[in-house]
């Protein structure tokens, strides 16, 4: 195995892994929350599911934002038709998206990058900080979720960009 195909390989695998850890746990807390006898198990017919989201699944959502939102295009007809699924396995489709979109990112690296390179690393660690960033600091409910991604997309992808222009092709 060369290093010029380990980024397509380790970033979706280590991406999806991530999203299912963090995506579920949080998706498990929410449920908890929603569920709880002190709601007297009405809290999923309210609005409290709209302002319920832990922070993990904030994480997920904001660091995989592109995935997420093309998702939730599968998510619809799915929970259309079948309202009662839950909601981990409505959400399911958008972990398909998340390994096409690592994958990509992935791609465009290993056409610039070796694997031993820190600028990629260096990118990626900045890129998952401010993610955690965003899902741990207070700004509302959810409402800025979608937001606060878009943004740090928009600027990782400008300092993608960047940095593919600066490395010269291996």
């Amino acid at each position: 195995m060369t290093s010029t195909t380990q980024f397509r390989r380790v970033l979706p695998a280590s991406q999806v892994a991530l999203s299912i850890l963090f995506g579920g746990w949080g998706l498990w807390q929410r449920n908890q929350i929603l569920s709880h006898d002190y709601l007297f198990g009405i809290g999923w017919n309210t609005t409290a599911r709209f302002h319920v989201w832990p922070w993990p699944f904030k994480f997920a959502v904001i660091a995989n934002l592109p995935a997420f939102i093309a998702g939730l295009f599968l998510s619809w007809p799915i929970s259309a038709a079948k309202p009662d699924l839950p909601e981990t396995v409505q959400l399911a489709p958008s972990l398909l998206f998340v390994f096409v979109l690592w994958y990509w990112i992935g791609l465009r690296l290993d056409q610039r990058c070796r694997v031993r390179q820190r600028a990629p690393w260096a990118l990626l660690a900045v890129f998952i900080a401010v993610c955690l960033t965003g899902a741990l600091v207070p700004m509302g409910y959810t409402g800025f979720v979608v937001p606060y991604g878009a943004l740090v997309w928009l600027v990782a992808t400008f300092a993608f960009r960047r940095l593919m222009k600066r490395l010269p092709r291996s």
